[in-house]
């Protein structure tokens, strides 16, 4: 079979056997993919048949002209996988970064101030609405840090008197503050009002 023949004049399925499987082993060596390779050469042989009333009378080098076809389709597919692929990269890039602003966010997050003002405006709210005695002897023992003695002797009170006007302070706090108590960022301000 003469490479330069008038394109009516050619044998499509002697040209299919003697070229389609050099064309395959081309186009897998820049594709890398047996299948796609087996694609873009069955597409090419298509495009080939369905291109030749265009290409009638004319004499051209038929398989060079083959080749061409399946040399563009690789181009294509490779043009198209190198979008995908930016596209991808690009997903990841934008994930990569969303998580790294994740990280940094928790990293500066300290649960121990996240609800720090709510929860010292819900005390110093409670205390403002105790009888006055209690919040004396209580601020006393909590902020001033004195002793049960101390705070009776200085209100004039037993001591008696001193814990249970402590134990009421503290259960007006826990029940103020019982939607904060799963919390474990508020563990430290349990703990120093001693709740």
């Amino acid at each position: 079979m003469s490479s330069q023949i008038e394109i009516n004049h050619f044998n499509f399925e002697e040209l299919y056997v003697q070229y389609h499987a050099r064309f395959v082993i081309i186009a897998r060596r820049y594709v890398r993919d047996i299948m796609v390779a087996e694609d873009i050469v069955t597409d090419s042989f298509l495009t080939f048949w369905e291109r030749r009333e265009a290409k009638s009378g004319a004499e051209i080098n038929v398989p060079a002209y083959l080749l061409t076809i399946v040399k563009n389709n690789c181009l294509n597919y490779l043009s198209a996988q190198q979008r995908h692929l930016r596209i991808e990269q690009h997903i990841h890039t934008t994930q990569s970064r969303l998580v790294d602003a994740s990280i940094r966010s928790l990293d500066m997050c300290d649960p121990n101030l996240l609800f720090a003002k709510e929860v010292s405006q819900i005390v110093e709210r409670e205390l403002e609405s105790m009888p006055e005695l209690t919040r004396f002897i209580f601020e006393a023992s909590r902020f001033r840090d004195k002793t049960y003695a101390e705070i009776a002797q200085e209100y004039g009170v037993s001591v008696r008197r001193v814990t249970s006007e402590i134990q009421t302070a503290l259960s007006t706090l826990r029940s103020a503050l019982k939607d904060y108590l799963p919390m474990a960022s508020l563990v430290l301000v349990f703990k120093w009002l001693g709740l």
